[in-house]
């Protein structure tokens, strides 16, 4: 093994200290997950002649010099779990496999429906929560959040008693550390009495090994996935809800274990985040990465994108090409109603937005029946969608609960004949009248 001298000299890299000498790699714990690294130095990260250089009390960064900190390296080094020890089920979209699946979300999915007012109730078929409306931060992690322990928690996001919530844990890193540091099985217990239908893998940020000063550690990318890779397995097992995988990787060999993993577990709805990439260089290549890792997988996918409408038709399209569905999750209709005060409309067959003088909470709701025609408009010239994708309305006298109790009740057993530990489900009132 490498002396710290040696670990710690500069490289061809950009001067900063590395650990790339292969036997050093290769008697790393994380290297089976990682595969070693050639961009990004696991050793200190800052130039020896930066004042930030082993200052590891005053850096957030995860490298394996790290020690003098609340985090020190071999404490978070055994961090979460790897991808192929997770296996998860998504009974209620066992559908998918048929010869012409119908996506399982709609088109639209809104978040920030609880910023309309109190006597507001949209009837919709599903809403997204944020992790920063679910988890609370704290000195000594995170707890879950008035909003997540409330009586109803569709009263508070201003939906109908039959919409469908997807917990969607994607956040800023603060948010992240405050899911990571709580006691999570609080927050699954909430989840259950609320009847939360299904929850997302957190976005734990993965930055570039190749560009940035200092560049991030290889180390720190690995356990953010490991990280990931746990919560979603412990929603998997402590929940009714389904799981939802979070797809980021750091390179070709991370996109091609995440295809034989959704092979291996017939997973058929996946979520990418991309509120982060805002430029259009660096989305498409995401996106074109995410793609990539379906094309391997045998069988049509649903992706719940997150993605502006800017974004949505080039992400519909791309994605409806390759024969599979998605849904564009997005606060942007009713922000730019209830905050921003403005019509959302279509022109030449794009959207706009322009000033109005409408009741701000009339302009929200319209918002989003201006953009789902627009999206519905995008899908139905693609064949997954068979001429139009799921409108994401709840018709009346329409049960739109049941399947998802059905689906709840499944995987019930399923956890109890695995003798699975998971913590009790206690229903809604609505579980317990219906």
């Amino acid at each position: 093994m490498s002396s710290d001298q040696d670990r710690y000299e500069p490289n061809e890299y950009g001067g900063s200290p590395n650990l790339f000498r292969g036997s050093a790699c290769r008697s790393c714990s994380l290297f089976g997950d990682c595969g070693g690294s050639s961009t990004a130095p696991c050793g200190c990260a800052w130039d020896p002649e930066s004042d930030r250089y082993h200052d590891c009390k005053n850096c957030s960064l995860i490298c394996r010099a790290r020690k003098e900190a609340p985090s020190p390296y071999h404490k978070v080094m055994d961090d979460g779990v790897s991808l192929s020890e997770v296996s998860i089920r998504q009974d209620r979209f066992s559908g998918r496999g048929e010869e012409t699946p119908r996506a399982p979300f709609p088109l639209l999915i809104p978040f920030q429906t609880a910023d309309l007012p109190e006597d507001t109730r949209l009837p919709l078929g599903w809403t997204g929560v944020r992790l920063s409306e679910l988890v609370t931060k704290g000195s000594g992690g995170g707890r879950a959040s008035r909003l997540l322990a409330s009586e109803n928690i569709r009263e508070e996001l201003r939906v109908s008693p039959e919409t469908k919530v997807l917990a969607l844990l994607n956040g800023k890193d603060d948010r992240l550390a405050a899911l990571w540091g709580m006691d999570r099985p609080e927050l699954y217990d909430e989840a259950e009495q609320q009847g939360i239908e299904a929850i997302t893998g957190p976005t734990f940020s993965i930055s570039s090994e190749r560009e940035g000063d200092p560049r991030t550690p290889a180390a720190q990318n690995v356990i953010m996935q490991k990280r990931h890779h746990k919560v979603l397995a412990e929603i998997d097992a402590q929940t009714t809800a389904t799981p939802i995988p979070n797809l980021y990787w750091r390179g070709r060999r991370d996109r091609e274990k995440w295809a034989e993993w959704l092979e291996e577990n017939q997973v058929q709805v996946v979520y990418r985040d991309f509120t982060m990439t805002t430029q259009k260089e660096n989305f498409r290549p995401e996106l074109a990465g995410l793609i990539e890792i379906l094309g391997r997988v045998d069988r049509p996918m649903h992706v719940l994108a997150g993605v502006g409408i800017g974004k949505a038709k080039w992400t519909i399209r791309r994605l409806g090409e390759k024969g599979h569905t998605c849904s564009i999750i997005t606060s942007g209709p009713i922000y730019t109603g209830v905050i921003g005060g403005k019509k959302v409309t279509r022109e030449n067959g794009d959207i706009e937005k322009t000033e109005s003088d409408a009741p701000r909470p009339t302009l929200a709701q319209e918002n989003l029946d201006v953009a789902e025609a627009y999206l519905q408009n995008i899908a139905s010239e693609l064949s997954p969608y068979e001429g139009g994708g799921v409108a994401n309305r709840v018709h009346k006298g329409q049960d739109r609960s049941k399947e998802g109790r059905e689906a709840r009740e499944g995987k019930r057993r399923h956890q109890a004949a695995k003798s699975t530990p998971h913590r009790s489900h206690r229903p809604r009132a609505s579980e317990e009248t219906s």
